[in-house]
């Protein structure tokens, strides 16, 4: 940890993070509630929640365009810019009700997210660069955990803001404020995000394709296609976790020990400070466990949630699996990133984390509204039934052999 404080890269990047982080969840429930306010509220929300989900099915082509950029940290700092410049636009039109003007505000939303996912692909090679190997996952746990917080931080103000002012102009130049600072601080320490990128031949889909594939599996020691369904499976749950646990609180009703209200924010509490948690502590013990039994831990406390779900309906066990599968969560993605960031050659760095987000994205609202739909359709049970079938999916795929190696097991029982 003292070793991160004193490298300026970490210091500046996470420093401006925290700005931009706090930006955007602080406009995106700014937006919602914006858009709550039209005679058609219903059909508005739901445009806004899609639009917010749009841009990341484009991360493998920002990634792609970010691994292409020869000075990255000037586009780094200059994203910024921009973005404070999208949201000061934005803030002259966001006060008045207009349908045209809600489709506009939305348009450039999209656009600044683009924006946001190209700088976070051009952050990855810059961090594997500037940061020693030993170093990097504890690095990007702790940019996690800053995040998480700084998301809820951001709603916070937001909802704050709006109850006490209820100017969503001035929302909207706070925004551009964060962001400006955020390209502030990126051009203070532009000296120490300075990387050497030699000029070279962009590879092919088909090749950029191949060294992706070979870079996952080197990281992970899985058949990358599997992981990226084990990805895709586990996110699908996660997704619809949140609303899984709201709907069983409400079918307790009287049963639970906690007030709904009570019992709502003492679940989401200890799973974002498990989350948290998880983020950070990245040292000792914690960095050699791998991230092939952080997934199987995480399955396993998962698992055993939804059995309490049907059986024994424990709101001390809802609290306990949340707390350890909060933490698990919050391992999970700095140890693959960091396998990456040694495994990969920075050509690709930023194709890899689009492609990662990419999934994320596809797989969240796909898991969340299935689930849900099940849950209220068919009933509960069910829901959990799949949900516990996904799991075991989710792990499964993290055992299946690499192509090479199942290979050689053919050879060898000839």
């Amino acid at each position: 940890m003292k070793n991160l404080i004193k490298n300026q890269t970490f210091l500046t990047l996470t420093s401006a993070d925290i700005f931009e982080t706090m930006g955007t969840s602080l406009f995106n429930i700014i937006l919602l509630t914006y858009a709550k306010e039209f005679t058609h509220a219903n059909a508005m929300v739901s445009l806004v929640s899609v639009a917010t989900v749009m841009p990341g099915i484009l991360g493998v082509l920002t990634g792609r365009i970010a691994d292409r950029t020869h000075n990255k940290r000037i586009w780094l700092a200059s994203t910024k810019f921009i973005q404070a410049g999208l949201y000061f636009l934005l803030a002259q039109l966001i006060n008045q009700r207009q349908v045209v003007l809600l489709i506009i505000i939305i348009l450039i939303n999209i656009f600044s997210d683009i924006i946001g996912m190209y700088s976070g692909s051009l952050r990855m090679p810059i961090i594997q660069t500037k940061i020693s190997n030993d170093l990097q996952e504890q690095a990007v746990g702790i940019n996690q955990g800053i995040s998480t917080i700084m998301q809820t931080v951001g709603q916070a103000i937001g909802v704050s803001l709006l109850a006490l002012t209820n100017n969503y102009q001035l929302a909207g130049y706070i925004n551009a404020f964060t962001f400006l600072i955020a390209g502030i601080i990126l051009s203070t320490g532009y000296n120490s995000l300075k990387i050497q990128t030699p000029r070279q031949q962009t590879p092919s889909w088909h090749k950029l394709i191949s060294q992706m594939k070979k870079a996952l599996e080197t990281s992970s020691d899985t058949n990358a296609w599997a992981l990226l369904s084990s990805i895709f499976f586990m996110n699908a749950v996660g997704a619809s976790l949140d609303a899984i646990i709201n709907l069983y609180l409400i079918d307790q009703g009287n049963k639970l020990p906690l007030s709904f209200n009570v019992s709502v924010l003492t679940i989401n509490t200890i799973l974002v400070g498990g989350t948290i948690l998880g983020s950070i502590l990245h040292s000792g013990w914690f960095q050699k466990w791998s991230f092939r039994s952080v997934m199987s831990l995480c399955v396993f406390v998962l698992e055993i949630f939804y059995i309490n779900l049907i059986n024994w309906e424990s709101f001390i066990i809802v609290l306990i699996s949340m707390a350890i599968g909060g933490f698990c969560m919050g391992q999970i993605n700095p140890k693959l990133t960091a396998s990456l960031l040694k495994n990969a050659d920075s050509e690709i760095v930023g194709s890899l984390t689009g492609l990662m987000n990419t999934i994320s994205i596809i797989s969240m609202p796909l898991g969340a509204i299935v689930l849900v739909l099940i849950y209220n359709i068919i009933n509960p049970e069910t829901a959990y039934i799949i949900s516990m079938i996904l799991l075991l999916l989710s792990l499964l795929c993290l055992f299946l052999p690499q192509k090479k190696q199942l290979s050689r097991k053919l050879r060898a029982s000839k």
